[in-house]
């Protein structure tokens, strides 16, 4: 059984891809795929919901969408035991979509 999760998107962050108040829904990815959105446990921010840049020695490198938000270079490169969910659909006021 493949479980899936519902989180809410609070801030601009990844705008204009998933808007504050936005539910994203997630399940445990089997593969790290660069330009893919996945929900992290970062050890200082939180959860957070950020676009993967890319993978450099075994670490993940990621942004947000929307050039106000936090700089990769403060969320740091990441372990992969710290990726908690890939976003697989949005649930918006438009409907349903895709990331």
């Amino acid at each position: 059984m493949i479980k899936r999760h519902i989180i809410k998107i609070s801030g601009d962050s990844m705008s204009p891809a998933l808007v504050n108040g936005d539910y994203a829904v997630i399940k445990k990815p089997r593969a790290f795929s660069p330009g893919r959105i996945y929900v992290v446990q970062h050890s200082d921010l939180g959860l957070i919901v950020k676009r993967l840049k890319c993978i450099e020695n075994s670490r993940y490198i990621f942004e947000g969408d929307n050039t106000a938000s936090t700089p990769s270079s403060l969320i740091a490169p990441v372990e992969a035991e710290r990726i908690k969910g890939q976003v697989i659909l949005i649930i918006g006021k438009s409907g349903l979509r895709r990331p």
